[in-house]
């Protein structure tokens, strides 16, 4: 038997999104690190909650003197809460003193889900992306000095699969409220497994899709794939939202992929096909929205 290749893709460990705190930029990056200087005004700060020192943030008057120009400034507070089970955030902004935003986002989320929502904290007198990957989930990236962490973040994001990932909105602090529409943004899963290795392997995928809970999707997968194969299984596909696109490389070969879209999910498959320098056969794709289990056969005839 031809050797199957294979990409399990890396899995986000328990149940959580990727959450990244907001990094602090190099003191170098700000043009006053440790306070304003001739010609400067402190306009903000970066970072100054949960114990993380605040970095001034300053601006060029234009001038020589920071006597000449005026002292004052001001703080504008935005917080974002998230849920593993949600592909939106919930932001509150606009407060002039720090930790109420927090609260009150993190309020926000729990109320809607019952619980299970983490925060990535406050931000101040600036703006906050946020970033989907492939499976489904959000990464956040501060969007001040300049965009180079949105910048870096999207990078590492984007290095994990084979489109981009996609920046879905950008939060500035003085925004004052945003909630998902859960009805739209509530994730159902879709999680497809197989043989690990090459021994007992059947070229056969198990999905269970359209399910609220990852887990349970996960152990339905595994469990039919067990069932069927008596072999030991692992899985290749997980999302939320999203579908999962079967194909073949050349004769032999075959994968499945996922992406947030149909179209996406089909590109990611040919970008990987044109890397692999095989040729592509696109076959059946697999919405997570869609309730059932499937088996799908990568030897079957194509249908006409």
């Amino acid at each position: 038997m031809a050797m199957i290749s294979r990409f399990v893709f890396a899995l986000l460990a328990a149940l959580t999104i990727a959450v990244l705190a907001p990094p602090q930029p190099a003191a170098a990056a700000f043009p006053c690190p440790q306070g304003p200087g001739p010609g400067e005004v402190q306009v903000g700060v970066s970072g100054g909650s949960h114990g993380v020192a605040a970095v001034p943030m300053c601006e060029s008057t234009g001038g020589g003197d920071s006597g000449n120009a005026s002292p004052d400034y001001y703080y504008i507070y935005g917080a974002i809460a998230w849920h593993p089970d949600v592909g939106d955030v919930w932001m509150v902004g606009n407060y002039d003193a720090p930790y109420a935003a927090e609260r009150e986002a993190m309020a926000a989320c729990d109320r809607a889900m019952g619980g299970g929502c983490t925060s990535i904290g406050e931000w101040q007198n600036s703006s906050m992306a946020i970033l989907r990957d492939r499976n489904g989930m959000l990464w956040n990236a501060w969007a001040g000095n300049g965009g180079a962490d949105r910048k870096r973040i999207l990078a590492e994001c984007s290095a994990q699969q084979h489109v981009p990932c996609e920046v879905l909105a950008t939060f500035s602090s003085s925004k004052r409220r945003h909630e998902p529409n859960l009805a739209a943004t509530r994730k159902l899963y879709a999680v497809g497994a197989w043989v690990e290795g090459t021994e007992g392997f059947d070229s056969r995928l198990y999905i269970a899709s359209g399910q609220r809970d990852r887990a349970a999707a996960e152990r339905l997968a595994l469990d039919a794939c067990t069932r069927a194969t008596r072999q030991r299984c692992e899985i290749l596909a997980l999302v939320g939202n999203g579908f999962i696109q079967t194909y073949r490389l050349g004769a032999d070969d075959q994968s499945a992929t996922v992406e947030t879209s149909a179209k996406r999910a089909a590109q990611a498959a040919r970008m990987n096909c044109k890397k692999r320098k095989q040729p592509c056969a696109l076959q059946r794709v697999y919405d997570s929205r869609t309730h059932g289990e499937f088996v799908h056969d990568f030897m079957a005839p194509a249908s006409k």
